[in-house]
């Protein structure tokens, strides 16, 4: 049973500008010139530009049976300790200045607020993972009576 899913979709302006971007190179490639140069960049870049904001805003964050899916990983929600909610600077500042390079990270650049989740498991160096999300405080909430559930079953 699905208790949270969130879907991190690139934002319409972002998509829009590497849309413009796109034209705009391909002008450059295009520079007046016939042949080949004056269709083929206009064909290929901005659709290229779409199929980029189309595959970049699969970052889902589910969290399903009691087991945290995000991009690239998963893990009972038994291997982690209370959630923190991170606002944008906190955010900032666990993969910045105070960052650890053995925590695991999924943050795609366009979102500014998460949790981070402290990693329980002695057999795991990971210290603590980093979830993007734009309502941090529900999938805090959702985590936590996950694991208050899972206490209850063990």
């Amino acid at each position: 049973m699905v208790t949270y899913r969130e879907r991190l979709r690139v934002p319409v302006l972002w998509a829009v500008v590497a849309v413009a971007v796109a034209v705009v190179l391909a002008a450059e490639i295009h520079a007046g010139a016939e042949g080949w140069r004056s269709v083929v960049p206009y064909a290929v870049l901005p659709p290229l530009a779409l199929v980029w904001a189309v595959l970049a805003s699969r970052h889902e964050v589910r969290l399903e049976d009691g087991v945290l899916h995000v991009p690239g990983a998963r893990a009972p929600v038994s291997a982690f300790d209370g959630p923190r909610v991170l606002d944008r600077e906190a955010l900032r500042r666990v993969r910045g200045p105070q960052a650890d390079a053995r925590a695991w990270v999924a943050v795609p650049s366009w979102v500014g607020t998460g949790v981070l989740l402290p990693v329980v498991d002695p057999d795991d160096d990971t210290p603590y993972w980093v979830v993007a999300s734009r309502r941090p405080e529900q999938l805090a909430a959702a985590i936590t009576a996950a694991l208050t559930a899972a206490a209850a079953r063990a």
